[in-house]
């Protein structure tokens, strides 16, 4: 069993927790560089999009609660690295998953396990389904996969996910908009999604540059 710290973060309790994400080491191929990653560059589809990276500002709504943190996700084909700090730029919370695992940061500790949505959830009240949001933050969705409706221009508008497909464990109805182009592709930079099952939860999700 894992200790479960309490879900009202404050700003002192994480003073310390840049030491801590030193020793969380990434491959080099999930490092943060600040350009277009190459496979941006030369992407003529989304499914061909798979080293990139993102960054931007999310909020997490409940019944009785709003949170809001900055994000920066970077993805490496299935791998993925995400940090969400405050705007005060201290870190909250870090999700790591690549060939060795899972791993999560929060106020200093160091968790692991197999399911990152409910392990995040149980840490801090967000219910964030990390393992899909890699496809479903850039709309590389499929009819397989849930249902499609697309506004006139041809673009995701909204998908319901089939969680039988998605391996999510709650239901979701996702929402897209203000597409921009980056470089070849077309890509959303607002994205909301509600979770409709035991936890009802929204997280509206910005994205300020996609890289």
């Amino acid at each position: 069993m894992y200790p479960v710290p309490h879900r009202f973060f404050g700003l002192f309790k994480f003073a310390l927790i840049s030491l801590v994400l030193l020793g969380l080491n990434g491959c080099t191929s999930l490092q943060s560089n600040g350009k277009p990653s190459a496979n941006l560059i030369k992407a003529q589809n989304i499914q061909a999009l798979t080293q990139w990276q993102a960054n931007g500002k999310i909020a997490i709504i409940s019944e009785n609660k709003r949170q809001s943190a900055n994000f920066n996700w970077l993805q490496h084909n299935d791998d993925y690295k995400t940090y969400f700090n405050t705007f005060l730029g201290i870190n909250v919370l870090t999700v790591k998953r690549d060939t060795e695992g899972l791993v999560i940061v929060v106020e200093g500790n160091t968790y692991q396990g197999d399911n990152p949505e409910q392990l995040v959830f149980d840490l801090t009240g967000w219910w964030l389904p990390m393992d899909q949001l890699s496809d479903w933050l850039k709309a590389d969705v499929s009819a397989e996969e849930g249902i499609i409706i697309r506004n006139a221009q041809g673009q995701i508008d909204q998908f319901i996910p089939h969680c039988s497909q998605t391996q999510c464990t709650t239901d979701y109805l996702i929402n897209y908009a203000a597409y921009r182009q980056v470089e070849q592709l077309q890509l959303p930079h607002s994205v909301t999604l509600q979770a409709n099952g035991l936890t009802q939860q929204t997280l509206k999700i910005k994205i300020q540059q996609w890289r």
